[in-house]
């Protein structure tokens, strides 16, 4: 009997043994000899969005959402059947309404008959937290312009990107066209997003070609004046700012003139698009939540339409109301939108975007 449980034993060992896969033989390179876009701000570690250490008005919860990688890029080209990546994280953040993959997982978009489209979004689980990640496998052998979205709520320390070895990896061309800075909320920053390219910059980036950077501040979009700073030194063509969906009234009233004039300290001239914040369905059916909101979307539109439109030049507020559908049907958690909320926000407001864009040469 013992022999024969033994055999057993060994017969599954070997089967075992062939069954597993083999390692895959891999070339990587550093990300960052690759071309690196989605931020505006040199910095020391190459995935901050901003060097926070040159503003100390910016608040612990402030440097550390900038230092996320929200919005960054990789772009490349490569003949490989299969594409990893091997990353370093040092602070990162998972909201419970947030798919791992997105918070602290990449997306891979591929070009295709002159459009970029989604190719794969892929994370560790909690146990496998910085291991080396397959993003896609059995591709065809030619030559692949691919653009590569960091994780939204992660701090990258370092990143490689790994193709099959023998096979080509190098840099490609931006394949987006002049620079907006994007400031905003949770909203821009892509809470509850599906993967890390779906939020509402990058399905507006993808569907117009223009290049938007994010300065998306989960939950700390407040027309700081310091923001005001960072954003005017960027130089951008235009700016584009979420900037009534986080604050109160009194902080808008407050703080609106001093953002707007900071900004133009730095960039005299560049356009600054204001957006309506979208509709949150938490106030569906709680009174209160109906009641702030309703009151804060009233004291906006007067404030924009009486006062600040008529001081200042180049400054838009584009009132789109609805972004998000009238079905009720893209609520992640009541207030932020999943991604096809993302992508009607992005596709309602394009139009009018675009006409003042247009206005400035920008197109």
């Amino acid at each position: 009997m013992k022999k024969i449980l033994l055999s057993f034993i060994c017969v599954v060992f070997a089967l075992s043994a062939v069954a597993a896969p083999k390692k895959p033989k891999l070339d990587y390179v550093d990300a960052t000899s690759l071309t690196h876009i989605g931020k505006l701000c040199e910095t020391t570690n190459p995935y901050h969005r901003v060097e926070v250490a040159n503003y100390p008005e910016l608040n612990k919860a402030e440097a550390r959402l900038l230092k996320m990688a929200s919005g960054q890029m990789i772009v490349f080209e490569t003949d490989s059947p299969e594409i990893w990546v091997d990353p370093e994280f040092g602070l990162y953040s998972l909201p419970s309404a947030m798919p791992l993959a997105a918070a602290m997982g990449f997306n891979l978009y591929i070009e295709k008959d002159g459009k970029l489209l989604w190719a794969a979004s892929r994370g560790n689980n909690r146990k496998s937290i910085g291991e080396p990640i397959c993003l896609i496998r059995n591709m065809e052998r030619t030559m692949k312009k691919c653009v590569l979205y960091l994780p939204l709520y992660s701090e990258l320390k370092d990143l490689k990107i790994g193709v099959a070895k023998g096979y080509t990896l190098r840099k490609a061309d931006n394949p987006f066209r002049h620079t907006i800075a994007v400031f905003g909320s949770s909203f821009t920053h892509g809470s509850t997003a599906s993967c890390a390219g779906q939020t509402w910059p990058a399905f507006l980036s993808r569907s117009t070609g223009l290049y938007l950077c994010s300065f998306g501040m989960s939950g700390n979009s407040k027309l700081q004046r310091v923001m005001g700073e960072i954003l005017g030194k960027t130089k951008a063509d235009a700016y584009i700012c979420d900037a009534f969906s986080n604050p109160s009234i009194k902080t808008i009233g407050a703080r609106i003139n001093p953002f707007i004039q900071t900004v133009r300290e730095h960039n005299p001239e560049a356009p600054i698009i204001f957006l309506r914040t979208i509709y949150r369905e938490a106030r569906n059916f709680d009174t209160k939540v109906e009641k702030r909101e309703r009151e804060r979307e009233e004291y906006v539109e007067k404030l924009m339409f009486n006062d600040i439109l008529k001081k200042y030049k180049n400054v838009y507020f584009v009132n789109v109301k609805n972004q998000t559908g009238l079905d009720h049907e893209t609520s992640g958690d009541g207030i932020h939108p999943h991604s096809m909320g993302y992508q009607r926000w992005a596709q309602t407001i394009e139009k009018p975007v675009m006409k003042i864009l247009k206005k400035h040469k920008i197109k």
